[in-house]
């Protein structure tokens, strides 16, 4: 996963329904109605799905590398779940992405 995470704005938080959470050992994952997946807490063994293994204590976006005519298509992560050292993902099309 490339670096580009981007800290939760207020703004943002407040115009964003959480559908979904999901908790690790030591972070946790949350799920967006629109889609967007956050995630915050411990980032060793990148389990925070930013490209860094730095902590976080506010919520950061989880950035997806999706195929050129998935981005097009605009795939949806509709899933989330979470293990111990690990995170996971689920779209609509059914592909899984999983990091940690």
């Amino acid at each position: 996963m490339e670096d580009k995470a981007s800290a939760l704005s207020i703004s943002e938080d407040l115009s964003r329904k959480i559908i979904s959470l999901a908790a690790g050992e030591a972070h946790t994952i949350a799920l967006t109605g629109d889609g967007c997946v956050y995630s915050w807490g411990r980032g060793m063994f990148g389990r925070l799905g930013t490209g860094k293994e730095s902590d976080e204590l506010v919520p950061v976006r989880v950035e997806f590398e999706l195929p050129e005519q998935a981005t097009v298509d605009r795939t949806r992560i509709v899933g989330i779940a979470a293990g111990a050292y690990h995170s996971l993902a689920v779209s609509d099309d059914g592909s899984v992405w999983c990091w940690g």
